[in-house]
């Protein structure tokens, strides 16, 4: 695995990652995040590496962001003694306390390679936890496990939603290079959801995977182009998400399902009561971190 943050969408925002690995290594340290998915993980890449590297921290999980009042923008808990990182998914903190370290997506100008066009995006809180991580542990067993996830809190983002997010693509690219993902058509993909895509129909697609392994690649081409096609007209759904739940699934290597769909069935089963979403996300938490997979604890 590479630095991160040799990464150009990493550039323009290396030395707020190198504050924070430097906020790490404090002393009564406590990790602080909302029952958010998109919170939980980048609070596991943190706590993977702290793991990893004998680093000794508390942990405080909030109600979910959707629980918090939109005017409260002061509720970071304090407690004297404590240096707390709070991980802001939402960007919902305008000041923190004096004590605190705030981490929250950063905007930043891209280019790809071979184009001068400078592209806007965000970095959010996973993929900035994920280059801390592997600064503080680079050879850490939890923390190679958790780098498939670095790019998941692009795609729990807003921003797909709307337009291509270069983040997301670059991360996505970055991670299928080194061999960590898997980049697939949906077709491949043995257990994929297509409850993203209002429109698809689960029938067709088994009948496609069977076909699948006897087309050459223009047939598979023409095929999985008449599938998306009526999926153009589904409501909600931005052509540059339904582009990648088409054509470009991520999967870890070895495992029979993407991480588009992983996401989508953790959401799909998140408590909505405030209390059981805390117990829940620190159930999810621990499994993560025991088994470098986010999948529902079954204790």
């Amino acid at each position: 695995m590479k630095d991160l943050r040799t990464a150009p969408f990493f550039k323009p925002i290396d030395g707020v990652v190198d504050d924070a690995i430097s906020f790490l290594q404090s002393n009564s340290l406590m990790l602080v995040a909302t029952a958010d998915l998109h919170s939980i993980i980048a609070l596991g890449f943190l706590e993977s590496a702290l793991l990893d590297k004998g680093v000794s921290y508390s942990r405080r999980i909030l109600p979910p962001s959707s629980h918090i009042p939109p005017d409260e923008t002061s509720f970071i808990p304090e407690q004297a003694g404590s240096n707390i990182l709070f991980i802001d998914a939402f960007s919902r903190v305008e000041a923190p306390p004096k004590e605190a370290f705030l981490l929250a997506s950063k905007h930043v100008e891209v280019e790809f390679n071979h184009s001068t066009t400078k592209r806007r995006g965000s970095v959010d809180v996973v993929l900035q936890s994920s280059a801390i991580a592997f600064a503080i542990a680079p050879k850490g067993e939890r923390t190679k496990r958790c780098r498939p996830y670095s790019g998941c809190g692009q795609w729990l983002m807003e921003s797909l939603d709307t337009t291509m997010d270069p983040i997301h693509t670059m991360i996505r690219d970055y991670l299928r290079d080194e061999g960590t993902i898997q980049v697939c058509p949906l077709p491949e993909v043995e257990d994929a959801s297509v409850e993203m895509m209002p429109l698809a129909s689960p029938r067709r697609l088994q009948r496609l995977q069977k076909l699948w392994k006897d087309l050459d690649a223009s047939s598979r081409a023409q095929a999985l182009s008449e599938y998306s096609l009526p999926l153009l007209s589904s409501e909600g759904l931005s052509t540059a998400r339904l582009e990648e739940l088409i054509w470009k699934r991520m999967k870890i290597p070895n495992t029979a399902t993407d991480l588009a769909t992983i996401l989508h069935r953790l959401l799909k089963m998140w408590p909505q009561d405030a209390d059981d979403a805390v117990i829940h996300a620190g159930r999810l938490l621990d499994e993560f971190l025991r088994s470098g997979r986010l999948t529902p604890s079954t204790d």
